[in-house]
């Protein structure tokens, strides 16, 4: 075969796909923290069905519009970074051969240097021994091949570039010294491998087909909007409290404000930022919240709305076009409801074991329709997938921007720094000096044997996780968590919240919480119900 045409061309893309989706989760027992939240495989086979989706009804015999409309399938679809990435790479295929018809060999491989190129420009600081590494090398390689043999059959090419993506593969634990550390290779690279595995079997004339029980792993995920629904209390009162500003003002007891709103309302948060203190709170007595927090200071915001009267309004409101929104990702009842409780106006379901699309942001940003918003995404994985959908939106006029939040934690502490009636890029600023003052933690549990860190975690421990630093191992969730608080105090810390998962017991929560009372006199204790899987805790210090 010396020329590709689109079916040619649309069977590889087909084969491709679904040899990754047979395998996605070998993929995903190659990330690198032993944590069952490794999602490389699932994020790749979801972007990549999506381009499948976008093929499937082609019928013009043209390779540039069936590559095009892949990438786009693709870029909508990706899901984490390796998806992004992945999205970019077909993107600079795709843009190399838009005007073709057909393909040759060069073509072809011309077209896997402009992809190479579009996804290392994707990435701000690329890192060699990861998919990009695979894709460099596999790509130059097959160009250089087809430099130095004239008469080559596309099979031949094919074979040269899947051997060159497995050697570049093995040795990526040499160029990434965590990969080697935990004795393992790309995740990332090793779904690049299944892909060219794929096309390479169907130029051979054996299309890999999709597995059953692989059939229902390509659905989107489901976002979470919020609810409309009737609140017991009627009146939403919140306000920013200057403490002991005025004369004869009570000195402040964070718990004891804690109480009183417990008692006459709902829905309620309260977070002390020095001499600031935001409250939010449901009740049918605003008066009475106003008196009670007034005695230890003044207002510098206050508003009060009138739910019923809101409620009556809900679809008028929805059709008017809101001058600032705030879209966050979460996942479990709990940490939803403290997000929804904060004025998230979008609350899209995912962010550890499967990550929202581009097009998850897009859609449900283009329902609302708000004259700018603001994404926080809550994960490292989801970062690179929220700003793309934030350059779509852009573009069609809605201004769009991201604040980098990588996780749960940073994500409730940035809307300490958001007041609705502010410029976005006054929001911008201050909610990153916000999530500047928080240290987060996790504790989880390891799904196989590693040595990360000078940890060794032997598979079924609890582990705790300081940022992204494995900090202690133990069968032991108690002394896991302790151990990981103890890392993450310091001299300053006044407060600690924990967010707690839908495993942990309630005693576990409660030795812990008496540990650090009795450790750190000082410091204040949170405990909020998260009901998150996979973390059996979420830490902050502040």
């Amino acid at each position: 075969m010396n020329t590709l045409n689109m079916a040619d061309l649309k069977w590889m893309f087909i084969s491709g796909a679904n040899n990754l989706s047979n395998h996605y989760k070998e993929v995903d027992a190659l990330n690198v923290f032993p944590i069952p939240d490794g999602d490389t495989g699932t994020n790749m086979m979801m972007t990549i069905q999506s381009g499948i989706n976008e093929i499937q009804p082609i019928e013009e015999n043209n390779v540039g519009v069936l590559a095009t409309t892949f990438s786009k399938g693709l870029l909508l679809g990706a899901r984490g970074n390796s998806g992004v990435i992945l999205s970019q790479i077909f993107k600079g295929f795709g843009d190399a051969i838009k005007e073709k018809e057909k393909l040759n060999l060069m073509d072809f491989a011309m077209a896997f240097q402009s992809g190479k190129e579009k996804a290392y420009k994707a990435v701000l600081k690329p890192v060699e021994g990861t998919m990009l590494t695979v894709i460099r090398e596999s790509s130059e390689a097959l160009l250089q091949f087809l430099n130095e043999h004239k008469k080559v059959s596309f099979e031949e090419a094919m074979e040269l570039m899947v051997k060159q993506a497995s050697q570049s593969l093995e040795n990526t634990p040499n160029l990434l010294p965590v990969l080697k550390e935990a004795n393992v290779i790309d995740s990332g690279g090793a779904g690049i491998l299944k892909i060219l595995e794929g096309f390479l079997s169907a130029l051979k004339g054996d299309v890999i087909s999709l597995n059953e029980q692989q059939q229902t792993s390509t659905k989107n995920v489901l976002f979470e909007p919020i609810e409309d629904k009737e609140d017991d209390f009627g009146y939403c009162t919140e306000f920013i409290l200057n403490l002991n500003e005025g004369e004869e003002k009570k000195e402040f007891h964070k718990d004891e404000l804690q109480s009183f709103l417990e008692s006459i309302g709902n829905s309620i948060v309260l977070v002390q930022d020095e001499n600031l203190v935001k409250v939010h709170v449901h009740t049918l007595t605003p008066g009475k919240v106003l008196d009670f927090a007034q005695q230890y200071g003044e207002f510098y915001t206050l508003k009060i709305e009138n739910m019923d009267v809101q409620h009556e309004g809900i679809k008028k409101a929805k059709k008017e076009r809101k001058k600032q929104a705030i879209v966050t990702v979460a996942v479990g009842k709990g940490l939803t409801k403290i997000f929804k409780d904060l004025r998230a106006d979008i609350v899209i379901s995912g962010g550890q074991t499967m990550n929202p699309s581009i097009e998850d942001f897009v859609k449900e940003i283009r329902k609302l329709n708000p004259e700018s918003v603001i994404i926080l995404p809550n994960n490292s994985n989801i970062i690179m997938s929220a700003r793309q959908a934030a350059d779509i939106l852009n573009k069609e006029g809605i201004i769009a921007k991201v604040v980098p939040t990588t996780s749960i934690q940073q994500g409730i502490t940035a809307f300490m720094g958001f007041n609705p009636e502010c410029e976005i890029d006054d929001n911008i600023v201050e909610m990153m000096a916000a999530i500047k003052r928080v240290t987060c933690g996790q504790v989880t549990y390891a799904v196989r044997d590693s040595r990360l860190n000078g940890v060794t975690i032997k598979s079924g421990d609890y582990i705790g996780i300081k940022e992204k630093k494995i900090i202690s191992a133990s069968k032991d969730i108690v002394k896991v968590s302790c151990a990981l608080i103890d890392a993450m105090m310091g001299y300053d810390s006044e407060i600690v919240t924990i967010l707690t998962g839908s495993d942990i017991a309630k005693k576990h929560v409660n030795a812990i919480k008496k540990y650090i009372n009795e450790k750190y006199k000082q410091v204040e204790v949170e405990i909020n119900q998260g009901d998150q899987p996979v973390y059996y805790l979420l830490l902050s210090v502040e």
